[in-house]
């Protein structure tokens, strides 16, 4: 007996010091690259960033007014990619801004409360990568001012700023200065505090829905439905709890919140 309790003690040592080593070999593979204008075209970065997203592309940015950036976001949201733009107030009618063409192309986009300035700069790719600094999103950043692109794929980094992004999105967003920007750009605006009277309940089972299901419902690109289905299949009797799928850190408390206000029920029977 006293041989089983050493056994047993030395075992979950073992596994803590497991733990603790996966955690800090994840800690010590996370890294930071640089680019500064007029030197590493931080432009072509942020491009290539937005062309390998699988499922969303959340951005917070003072001033949008490059195309070039505004393009492969359109294409990114024409293959599923779910692309979020959160704009200072002076984008709903700046003359140069992109914010008439992304809302155009169907990307959701919401102006800042703020009545002063939102000045981030940052954009979160799939939790996994995440692109901030001095950098606004236009082509005197990339061909005349000095700034500077930091593109970081630290966890837990990346968490904060996706927080922090949820904050903005949710409570630090004006109706009426977003119904302008629809406004201006000639295309009908939707309340998002709820779903339309109108909107019919669609339910979709994640334990049973194919590929081109959960692509259709919930809206989600080619690639995140096959995780989706991975996951599913790696799990004994697949998911508990409609929530469950959530575990993958392509899906967050947005999409989640989102399949609500477009009455869609998940579950898991």
């Amino acid at each position: 007996m006293q041989y089983l309790k050493r056994n047993t003690k030395y075992s979950i040592l073992a596994f803590l010091v497991l733990i603790l080593s996966i955690t800090i070999s994840i800690s010590t593979l996370a890294k930071t690259e640089v680019y500064f204008s007029l030197y590493d075209n931080p432009q072509k970065e942020i491009i290539k960033n937005i062309n390998q997203a699988e499922a969303f592309i959340n951005i917070a940015m003072y001033i949008f007014t490059d195309r070039e950036i505004a393009l492969p976001l359109v294409k990114a949201r024409e293959q599923g990619v779910k692309v979020r733009v959160y704009l200072d107030q002076d984008q709903v009618d700046y003359k140069y801004s992109q914010s008439r063409f992304l809302v155009q192309k169907g990307i959701k986009t919401r102006i800042s409360s703020n009545k002063y300035i939102m000045h981030n700069k940052f954009a979160i790719i799939d939790n996994r990568i995440l692109l901030t600094g001095s950098y606004n999103w236009t082509f005197s950043a990339n061909h005349r001012n000095d700034e500077n692109l930091m593109v970081i794929d630290d966890p837990e980094i990346i968490t904060r700023y996706q927080n922090q992004f949820e904050k903005l999105w949710f409570n630090k967003y004006s109706p009426e200065r977003t119904k302008q920007l629809y406004k201006i750009a000639k295309v009908d605006f939707l309340p998002v505090s709820s779903a339309p009277a109108n909107t019919k309940t669609k339910i979709i089972n994640i334990n049973s829905a194919s590929q081109d299901e959960l692509i259709k419902v919930l809206q989600i690109s080619e690639p995140l439905a096959r995780k989706i289905i991975t996951l599913r299949d790696s799990l004994i009797a697949g998911f508990k709890d409609p929530q469950d799928i959530t575990q993958l850190p392509e899906l967050t408390n947005l999409e989640w919140e989102e399949w609500i206000q477009e009455g869609i029920t998940i579950t898991t029977q």
